[in-house]
């Protein structure tokens, strides 16, 4: 009987829409998501089997692309800078699992050994990093967008040669000039979050002049040929060049080792690996690295693993893992390239007058009672 192909699997918008979407195992989307990115963050015995197991359900569920996804959203929250090569890894590893699934049937694919021992290496190595909160990205006052005056009283700093060598101003408006000056600046004098307010300044007035103007602040097109040439002129390609330029000064100056992992990141923002949010979270990456690894006593990225006998003993148990799961049938329906929904909502706050209410309601109930005696 021949081997069935992912193809065989793909319903018609009815059916699809009249199943709820599990993995082999019976696991309901949203739950295997979940569960899956909690067990990254624990560790011991119990949680590197979950972890594998849970990973040979999503990827021979059809859930490769998801799998990929949950592990960049998790390593740009939970790891960034505490682990720089992280990235490089990643984009690696990813890359061979790909090329597999394209040139392979898809039952090949879950029954091969490498591609078993490459994703069990991988949440290994993501579940063993060192964790790091995402750097939140400051707001900026909308009163601060198309106001010259503000600007020029905004601005603290001199022109800076790794700025002059991206702006161009035959294409790029003076803006783009003036908050790279300040980004770089704020790099140099280690103010991390001043340096994300200009980033996130000069996006939004970007974006605000486009809405106005159908244009905007600069022409040049920056961005990969394959892009539409409204995309290759987004902001994010200047602001990434300059951060090019200033990490090639600091190497020449021997304050960064980490030429590889810092490409990494750039390739990453020009991929379309990854979503134009997760865009904003890598130019700030960027900028840590550079406010942070100077300061470090070896400025190179660390290893990723302290013990590579004792990853390699887990990752050959991956097979037993892949070979329980098998065992259960391809879900009718595959699982999706993303889940949305996973955050649970915090329960909102009550304010200063509901407080009071409830103190006045509890106040009320008492004096009933006493009554009632």
């Amino acid at each position: 009987m021949a081997a069935a192909s992912l193809d065989d699997y793909h319903d018609d918008a009815k059916d699809a829409a009249e199943l709820e979407i599990t993995s082999r195992m019976g696991y309901p989307l949203k739950d295997l998501a979940r569960t899956f990115t909690g067990s990254l963050s624990e560790s011991g015995v119990v949680a590197t089997g979950k972890l594998l197991h849970f990973t040979a359900d999503m990827i021979t569920s059809g859930g490769l692309a998801l799998w990929q996804r949950l592990l960049w959203d998790y390593t740009f929250d939970h790891i960034g800078t505490a682990s720089p090569r992280i990235f490089l890894y990643l984009q690696r590893k990813f890359a061979q699992l790909t090329t597999y699934a394209t040139k392979m049937p898809f039952d090949g694919f879950c029954r091969s050994t490498d591609v078993q021992e490459i994703a069990s290496e991988v949440v290994l190595i993501v579940q063993g990093c060192p964790k790091k909160p995402k750097v939140k990205i400051p707001s900026v006052p909308y009163e601060t967008h198309d106001n010259d005056g503000w600007l020029r009283m905004a601005l603290t700093t001199t022109d800076k040669a790794v700025v002059r060598r991206v702006w161009n101003r035959d294409t790029d408006m003076e803006p783009m000039l003036h908050a790279g000056n300040q980004m770089v600046y704020s790099i140099t004098e280690g103010a991390t979050e001043s340096a994300l307010f200009w980033v996130k300044w000069l996006l939004e007035e970007d974006a605000l002049m486009r809405k106005k103007c159908g244009q905007g602040l600069t022409t040049a097109e920056r961005g990969p040929p394959t892009l539409k040439a409204s995309v290759r002129t987004s902001m994010g390609y200047y602001l990434t060049m300059i951060l090019a330029e200033s990490y090639k000064e600091l190497a020449e100056k021997g304050m960064i080792r980490m030429n590889e992992e810092f490409q990494s990141l750039l390739d990453l923002f020009r991929s379309s690996d990854i979503t134009p949010r997760r865009k904003l979270d890598t130019i700030a990456l960027m900028i840590q690295l550079l406010v942070e690894v100077p300061k470090w006593k070896v400025p190179a990225a660390p290893s990723l693993h302290q013990d590579p006998a004792q990853l390699q003993r887990a990752v050959s148990q991956a097979a037993s893992f892949y070979r329980e799961v098998l065992m259960h049938p391809l879900p009718r329906r595959l699982l999706p390239d993303k889940v949305v929904g996973l955050k649970q909502k915090k329960a909102k706050e009550p304010s200063k007058q509901e407080k009071l209410q409830q103190q006045l309601d509890m106040m009320d109930q008492a004096m009933m009672q006493f009554y009632k005696m």
